[in-house]
């Protein structure tokens, strides 16, 4: 799939173009993110040593979680077909099926699963402080862009990030998709029921299930870090004079007051724990 994000184009090279919103159409709201963009814009007034191409992690992060979610919503009805013909060759009672389809969010463990794919790829295209903290404003954004208030969509990326770098990356692997359909297929119970536990071993099965992740999810941050570099402001970074310069900048914009709010610390998501 080729598709313009704002100027730059992600490719998978199997289908034709999709255009999405431009960069700069969803912006992350809020005065820390507003301060943060007016800092990156005078230090390239005053000659920093920002780069031109540079864009800023917590926003590269907001749209390509929005892209996967686009993703996500295009391939999840065919996914969910052929999971559902799978389980109609199965003899199930009511209880059966509704422990299976019923209790779990099926669909978001299907977008935690298109997320996880091409995160995957990001430790082997940027350096490992510039991977952490895009793993981390992942972390943070993955489950508001499911529209979830808990960590279950969060959690399940990380936990089939681990298992596919314990099959060496999603590069090397044959069939990385494997490991994503294997981890949802263990998260709603398809290995705890006696009808259904054959279809954990059943190849064939698992290949469908990963055909349209395998062909639909677009290579979005091979594409990205071609032609962005990455960008984000500590708060060590901003010495006394940049944050009063930046928030007069902004305040002279508004004409109204503002305030910093506190860099939110989150979890580590630089180090995964995977496994079968």
């Amino acid at each position: 799939m080729a598709g313009e994000i704002g100027g730059y184009c992600v490719v998978d090279g199997k289908n034709g173009p999709v255009k999405n919103a431009p960069l700069g159409s969803k912006k992350p709201q809020g005065v820390a993110a507003a301060v943060r963009r007016t800092v990156v814009k005078l230090r390239r007034i005053f000659g920093s040593d920002v780069p031109e191409n540079a864009a800023e992690a917590r926003e590269a992060v907001s749209h390509f979680l929005s892209e996967m979610l686009s993703v996500a919503a295009r391939t999840y009805p065919a996914w969910s077909r052929i999971l559902n013909d799978g389980l109609a060759d199965h003899a199930l009672n009511y209880d059966e099926r509704r422990a299976l389809l019923e209790v779990h969010p099926i669909d978001d463990y299907y977008f935690a699963g298109v997320v996880a794919l091409d995160t995957a790829r990001i430790r082997g295209l940027y350096p490992p402080a510039e991977a952490a903290e895009l793993l981390g404003e992942i972390g943070d954004q993955v489950d508001a862009a499911a529209g979830r208030q808990d960590r279950v969509v969060s959690d399940l990326v990380f936990l089939m990030l681990g298992r596919i770098e314990l099959n060496t990356g999603v590069d090397l692997m044959k069939t990385p998709y494997d490991k994503v359909v294997k981890t949802i297929l263990q998260r709603i119970g398809i290995n705890k029921i006696e009808a259904t536990r054959g279809l954990m071993r059943d190849k064939g099965f698992r290949h469908l299930l990963g055909e349209p992740l395998a062909t639909g999810v677009p290579q979005w941050w091979r594409a990205f870090q071609a032609k962005f570099s990455i960008y984000w402001a500590e708060p060590e970074e901003m010495d006394d004079e940049a944050t009063d310069i930046a928030l007069q900048t902004l305040a002279a914009a508004t004409a109204a007051p503002v305030r910093l709010k506190r860099r939110v610390v989150r979890r580590k998501a630089a180090s995964f724990i995977g496994g079968d």
